[in-house]
């Protein structure tokens, strides 16, 4: 059975917050890996999205949620660029691949953040504007490993009242705060 939200604090080394506004960012991977050398992944429809992700370290589950999220070309765009800020005030530097014409795979080290060192792998893969699959593998000064896959799904337009940002978790409308 899946769990809405693990609040099981995060192991050592993690630096992952499991509060609305740190869903939204880890949520931004699916809607594209943002400043990446100018990849420009096709747009997601917009409308209420479904993501389910799965965080393991070391091979040990550490979260399983499923969240969804009222989400418009402007959201995206406004986090592919706080996602740029984000990289060039961290130290980025990435290459980006794209081995099939829906496949994007994105290789980053930042100098400095959370994680100085660190090592990340993205697999950004889409079936066209309503659905994706991103897998992302970072590891820590080449020994503790995390890895997150996201599935999202395109569910049908945002409920009344709901705004692009806004999350449901459990149930519960909470505003994104965008």
């Amino acid at each position: 059975m899946r769990r809405a939200i693990d609040n099981r604090p995060p192991a050592k080394g993690m630096h992952v917050n499991r509060n609305p506004v740190a869903l939204v960012v880890v949520l931004s991977a699916w809607t594209g890996m943002a400043g990446a050398d100018g990849l420009k992944p096709p747009p997601t429809k917009e409308g209420l999205w479904e993501t389910h992700s799965i965080q393991t370290q070391q091979g040990k589950t550490m979260s399983d949620s499923t969240v969804k999220m009222c989400q418009s070309n402007e959201l995206t765009k406004s986090m592919q660029s706080n996602g740029e800020e984000l990289r060039k005030k961290n130290e980025c530097t990435s290459s980006v691949t794209q081995p099939s014409a829906n496949t994007y795979v994105e290789e980053s080290r930042c100098a400095k953040g959370p994680s100085p060192g660190s090592v990340t792998k993205v697999i950004y893969t889409h079936q066209g504007d309503t659905s994706s699959h991103t897998e992302m593998h970072m590891t820590l000064l080449g020994k503790t490993e995390t890895v997150m896959l996201i599935d999202a799904k395109y569910v049908g337009s945002c409920p009344a009242g709901m705004k692009p940002g806004d999350l449901i978790i459990d149930g519960k409308v909470i505003s994104g705060g965008y």
